[in-house]
């Protein structure tokens, strides 16, 4: 110990030296992938822009006014069109018609975003963004197979809120086409997908329930089941940086919003199969997409791993990576 103590004093200003050095690599380091993260989203959503084509007689960008969806007969309109399907949604919406607007919604955006019934998606959704009637600019944003997604500029009626000006609110819609007839996902919510894909890793087995999509995020429901003969633990820390997905470009998108974000890791006993919902900060783009799940740390041993006394230097521990294409 002295020995130790004697060689910190004489080499203060060098340790000094190598820990600022240190730091100064791990900020520059974070500093360029938060730099080429944000650069390829951004070159992601160029090409998106470039490439909106025109189909199913709708252009890239429609305006509707107040007197384009008032009358009865855009209820009557079918829904083979996005410009009727959305006229038709927003008419609903603006008299107050909450059932025939709910019936309107597919049954994976009324599962992902608990819209239950119709009532609730009224109350949680349609007394919200239609509190006062609505106009709206509808903007074509990217298409996916037999999915279309919008970007949604309502404008709401200044005579019936009585305010200064107009309320100004963007949303993303994706109109998905099914027997020739489109149904709406809102909310921002692009799609989802139904997996139940199972991974096995020396006795840790993984199964991804279903993938859910948002314009500004990606949402992963998975089952881990502990077959070990230990506790095991996902760690777990401030910034989610240890549980992330990536794409071909090995781009990394951290966990979000989720358990693995509150400081504290994730514990699975012996035998047990808990079920964890993680957000990813991964925007939607039909041509970036990932290619993996990664949890870099998952200790093999939790209860030893807790008595350890410097945790920092514990080793029993592995990384799994997950095929998620």
């Amino acid at each position: 110990m002295d020995n130790l103590k004697r060689f910190i004093n004489r080499n203060q200003k060098t340790i000094i030296y190598i820990v600022i050095a240190i730091v100064f690599i791990i900020i520059i380091f974070n500093g360029v992938n938060y730099y080429y993260t944000k650069k390829e989203e951004k070159n992601q959503k160029d090409i998106l822009d470039n490439n909106i084509t025109i189909e199913n007689n709708y252009y890239n960008e429609n305006n509707v006014k107040f007197n384009d969806i008032k009358t009865e007969s855009v209820k009557n309109l079918n829904n083979d069109t996005i410009e009727n399907t959305m006229k038709k949604f927003v008419s609903y919406c603006n008299s107050g018609d909450y059932n025939s607007a709910y019936n309107m919604i597919t049954d994976e955006c009324k599962t992902a975003l608990k819209y239950n019934n119709a009532k609730i998606f009224k109350e949680t959704y349609m007394d919200i963004r239609f509190e006062e009637p609505q106009e709206y600019k509808l903007t074509k944003w990217a298409s996916d197979n037999n999915k279309v997604v919008c970007l949604v500029s309502f404008n709401g009626d200044i005579l019936a809120s009585g305010g200064a000006e107009f309320t100004v609110n963007d949303e993303y819609y994706t109109f998905v086409k099914k027997d020739d007839k489109y149904k709406i996902n809102l909310n921002n919510y692009i799609y989802g997908e139904e997996k139940n894909e199972k991974y096995i890793f020396d006795n840790i087995n993984v199964k991804i329930k279903n993938i859910n999509y948002y314009s500004r995020y990606q949402e992963i429901t998975m089952e881990i089941t502990n077959k070990t003969d230990k506790s095991i633990a996902i760690a777990g820390n401030d910034s989610g940086t240890n549980v992330y997905l990536t794409n071909n470009n090995g781009t990394k998108y951290y966990a979000i919003n989720s358990e693995f974000n509150e400081g504290k890791d994730v514990e699975i006993i012996k035998d047990e199969t808990k079920e964890i919902t993680v957000r990813f900060n991964k925007t939607y783009s039909s041509s970036n997409t990932v290619n993996k799940l990664v949890f870099s740390k998952v200790i093999l041993d939790y209860q030893e791993y807790m008595n350890t006394h410097n945790r920092t230097s514990y080793s029993n521990i592995k990384m799994i990576e997950i095929d998620c294409n």
